[in-house]
């Protein structure tokens, strides 16, 4: 009798092998290659492919946000136009990772990404070094007491590209997974602004992807208010959108360039701006050149053997020599949307 039923239990006993080694698999998302500096135990919600990457598959971990339709616009730019193409990024608000493991599929020189979520770095680290197992993604965890946007960035770090795709609204995070759609008394946003001037390279972009109307308004109220240029990358009409809207609009945000101006022999910044008609005027062109600034009447004309200033350059003031942009009178302010 017993005899009758051995194959009967070797095809149950196998049947549950090949259950237990499925699940294996599946915990570290349906991939077969372990490494010890990452974090497998996390349980995995989805996996998924994006156009961007054919060849790879995402993975996501539980309470991690995803929410591709929010970021359409940005990897388009990543993937078709290059902006992360030999450039040092930082990402802000990771999630799963699936932007910054884009840019560095898409050749950046380096590439910051920071999250709140415990969970998120794990998933981060995770497919970055599945899908771009030579490259290198620097994945930072951000302390909950301390939620601002570089309060892992380092005084003296700087960025030629920082992008997020931040939470909207502002509300009150509960569990670990609210940090992706709530940002209490809009911390986050707010720090980010502050930070731009400190960590943004001098032609440097900032990238933001929102899908809530109240949100952009307020981002584009505080841009105006700290004297930036802003920009709405989205051929939509905002007031026409409703509250919560899929794709996420672009935005992107070009903090004030601080000229220097030399006064007694020493360099003093300057927040102050030159006025001008239907452009930023901070002493930068729209490419991120240093723009010429007219020569304002009553300048001091160059001593004899001096070499003449080129046409369209400033003319030293007596004592006063700008570093790159004539001040005005300091009343100005960079009107919104003016840079292509």
């Amino acid at each position: 009798m017993g005899y009758c039923n051995l194959p009967a239990k070797i095809f149950v006993v196998n049947t549950w092998a090949c259950l237990f080694v499925f699940g294996g698999v599946m915990v570290v998302g349906c991939r077969q290659q372990y490494r010890e500096d990452l974090d497998y135990s996390y349980r995995v919600q989805q996996t998924w492919t994006i156009d961007q990457l054919p060849e790879g598959e995402f993975v996501q971990f539980e309470s991690v946000f995803w929410e591709p339709d929010d970021t359409i616009s940005l990897r388009e730019l990543i993937n078709n136009e290059g902006i992360a193409s030999g450039r040092e990024v930082l990402e802000i608000g990771t999630g799963t990772g699936l932007i910054s493991v884009l840019c560095l599929a898409n050749s950046a020189k380096s590439v910051v990404a920071t999250d709140i979520n415990r969970a998120a770095v794990a998933n981060a680290a995770y497919n970055a070094a599945m899908l771009c197992p030579n490259q290198s993604l620097d994945v930072r965890q951000v302390d909950a007491e301390r939620p601002d946007a570089f309060a892992v960035i380092q005084e003296d770090e700087k960025f030629d590209l920082v992008i997020s795709n931040p939470p909207w609204e502002d509300g009150v995070v509960t569990k670990p997974a609210d940090h992706a759609f709530y940002d209490p008394a809009f911390r986050l946003m707010d720090t980010l602004l502050d930070g731009l001037p400190k960590h943004l390279k001098p032609g440097g972009r900032c990238l933001l992807a929102y899908g809530n109307k109240q949100a952009i308004k307020r981002l584009l109220a505080e841009s105006e208010k700290r004297g930036f240029a802003a920009k709405v990358l989205d051929e939509r009409d905002l007031d026409s959108l409703p509250d919560d809207f899929l794709p996420g609009m672009l935005l992107e945000i070009r903090p004030v360039v601080v000229s220097q101006k030399v006064q007694k022999g020493e360099f003093r910044p300057s927040n102050e701006f030159s006025s001008g008609t239907g452009s930023s005027a901070v002493g930068e062109s729209s490419r991120g050149e240093s723009a010429p600034s007219q020569p304002e009447e009553g300048n001091v004309e160059p001593e004899e053997g001096n070499v003449e200033p080129e046409e369209g350059n400033v003319e030293p003031e007596e004592g006063n020599v700008s570093a790159e942009a004539s001040p005005g009178n300091g009343q100005d302010r960079i009107p919104l949307g003016r840079f292509p």
